[in-house]
């Protein structure tokens, strides 16, 4: 073929780098994995028992674009409860086949050519590659180690200029496990109105906390609901990755032409899903804080193991289920490093350079995996990474 049938758009995005690993310990054996993000806990009965109920009761088509009316009602209790957010589940709540998909449709509804949208760097990788999808230019704002990798407002606002159109924020963070302060989060609610911006908040890790941290979703705050996306899903909550529900809440407006455009991608998110996801909310919460408890005591276990290995260093997060180790005294950077940890340590991490330019000091290390490959693990980075 003479033609190139590849779009400059799909060809100017690379590949997952978390994917990337995955596929390179295919065929591998003997591997310990801490490379994807997902618990691994089974998807508890109760949302099991749901699905099937459904099934049985023939919920096998089509549903409206923007979700079952009675999951979107349940979902505005939860958000008003829970989150401190005000939302009329008719217009102002859409249900989606992931977050990801939820973070896709608000990029693609608000951002235009041009336009520029601020992301945390090191941050979740698929928020730059939205921003290209929809045209825009992602502007990073590097959260520094000695700062908790917090996002600091004063650096988000160093960032702004007339083309800014939207900040994206993640707390808790994927990859860093960083929570943001209310206090941080009214320092970039104010930074919003003054410049007249939208905030795009994915909240996925919001119950997935340690050490008494709190989660404020910024959304609640005054004048604040009108002008954010916030982004919330099921699949690390509950263990319901595959089942590919997730859920926006925001503007009328907004939400209406999300709904729209939902309609072209998939339709609608599965509506099996969709009934699991109403049983999950309206079901027991122990299984969250039990797997929540169980996470605390790996996330403690993994930092004090890694914190005793000669030539890495690491700060405590205090949410979601990642550590985000500094590898610099290895002399190697974060690809190389996750390679030569994965070849030679048989472990398999995410180089921190897939998550931005300023992650390339950092690997990800996702401490989702059981007491006894947590300890294989250590003893393997410290026998490959630990000595000179």
């Amino acid at each position: 073929m003479e033609k190139n049938f590849i779009s400059d758009r799909a060809g100017s995005v690379s590949r997952s780098g978390i994917r990337v690993m995955y596929d390179l310990a295919l065929g591998l054996r003997d591997l310990v994995h801490l490379d994807i993000g997902e618990p691994d806990f089974p998807t508890p009965g109760y949302i099991i028992e749901g699905a099937k109920k459904a099934l049985n009761e023939g919920y096998t088509h089509y549903t409206p674009n923007a979700g079952y009316r009675d999951l979107r009602e349940r979902i505005a209790e939860k958000l008003l409860e829970e989150n401190k957010i005000e939302a009329d589940p008719e217009s102002e709540i859409i249900v989606t086949a992931g977050a990801m998909q939820a973070i896709s449709l608000a990029i693609l509804v608000a951002v235009n050519p041009g336009d520029e949208v601020i992301i945390p760097d090191p941050g979740y990788e698929s928020f730059e590659r939205q921003v290209k999808f929809a045209g825009g230019t992602s502007i990073p704002v590097e959260v520094r180690e000695e700062e908790e990798f917090r996002l600091v407002p004063k650096d988000v606002e160093k960032a702004i200029t007339k083309k800014t159109k939207m900040i994206i924020i993640n707390t808790p963070s994927n990859p860093t496990g960083s929570v943001m302060s209310k206090a941080d989060l009214e320092e970039i609610a104010e930074l919003a109105k003054r410049y007249d911006l939208l905030v795009l908040s994915d909240e996925i890790y919001e119950k997935i906390l340690y050490d008494g941290a709190k989660h404020y979703s910024i959304a609640s705050l005054s004048e604040m609901a009108d002008r954010t996306i916030a982004v919330f899903a099921f699949s690390k909550t509950y263990a319901m990755t595959g089942w590919r529900v997730g859920y926006a809440v925001s503007n009328k407006q907004i939400i209406e032409q999300m709904t729209k455009i939902q309609e072209f991608y998939v339709t609608c998110a599965s509506s099996i899903s969709q009934r699991a996801a109403l049983a999950a909310l309206e079901g027991s919460q122990d299984f969250v804080r039990n797997m929540v408890k169980e996470f605390e005591r790996r996330r403690d276990f993994l930092y004090n193991e890694l914190s005793k290995i000669n030539r890495v260093t690491c700060v405590k997060p205090k949410g979601a289920f990642y550590l985000f180790p500094n590898i610099v005294r290895t002399g190697m950077r974060s690809q190389e490093a996750a390679k030569f940890l994965l070849e030679r340590g048989k472990v398999v991490t995410v180089p921190g350079r897939a998550f931005g330019k300023y992650g390339d000091d950092y690997l990800r290390v996702s401490f989702a995996a059981s007491m006894n490959n947590l300890q294989i693990a250590v003893e393997r980075i410290g026998a490959t990474l630990g000595k000179p």
